[in-house]
């Protein structure tokens, strides 16, 4: 029975990493003026959520390569008065810090534009809970997060790049114990090339709550 346990995990994760490779071949092919065009389609989406509107926190990724553009997102999100973080890799772990700039950014983890580590996101929800606002009420926070992935399919299983960055940052995130006093919602931004029918999926994997991509909302 092990063996057998052992087979099919060896067969998954093969067939993970080989759809991760033709997908992510597939994107890197996009005609820049195309993607452009999906960047936007995609932006305006974001935008236009209630849960965007409403939130006061973004978690946001520095795109790299080929993945869905944040740059104008995150320039965006500043000048609508958000908090905005961005994550940072430590070894085989990753924080988002708060950047108050685009000029925070800097190469870092293989060239991926990082923060100055200045204020971590758990250093700042530290501070926040004991904020009050002009009725003298503890503010409940609502915060969206936009994830990057490789492969995604109509289920909203996921597929990354093979590090499980934000599968484990998510498990510790949703197992803090306590209350919380954030609403989180998690959006995962891809190009409908991305998408297929059907991912295998584990225990450990963790789902975003929407797909945005250039066609529309996965929810």
């Amino acid at each position: 029975m092990e063996r057998e346990t052992d087979k099919a995990h060896l067969e998954k994760s093969t067939y993970k990493s080989e759809i991760r490779r033709q997908i992510l071949s597939m994107r890197d092919k996009l005609e820049p003026q195309t993607k452009a065009q999906y960047d936007k389609a995609i932006r305006e989406q974001v935008f236009a959520h209630p849960l965007y509107q409403e939130s006061q926190i973004i978690l946001a990724y520095a795109s790299y390569r080929s993945e869905v553009d944040t740059s104008e997102m995150i320039r965006q999100a500043l000048a609508d008065g958000k908090y905005v973080f961005v994550p940072k890799v430590s070894g085989p772990e990753m924080e988002f810090w708060q950047i108050t700039s685009p000029a925070d950014l800097h190469r870092g983890y293989k060239g991926i534009p990082e923060p100055a580590a200045h204020v971590s996101f758990p250093e700042w929800r530290k501070q926040a809970v004991c904020r009050i606002d002009s009725s003298y009420q503890k503010t409940q926070y609502r915060a969206m997060m936009w994830m990057p992935g490789a492969v995604f399919d109509r289920k909203r299983h996921r597929i990354g790049y093979g590090r499980g960055f934000y599968d484990r940052y998510l498990g510790r995130l949703y197992g803090e114990a306590g209350e919380r006093k954030m609403l989180l919602t998690t959006a995962a931004l891809a190009y409908l090339c991305q998408l297929v029918e059907e991912l295998p999926c584990e225990a450990h994997d963790v789902k975003p709550d929407l797909v945005i991509t250039e066609a529309g909302i996965i929810s």
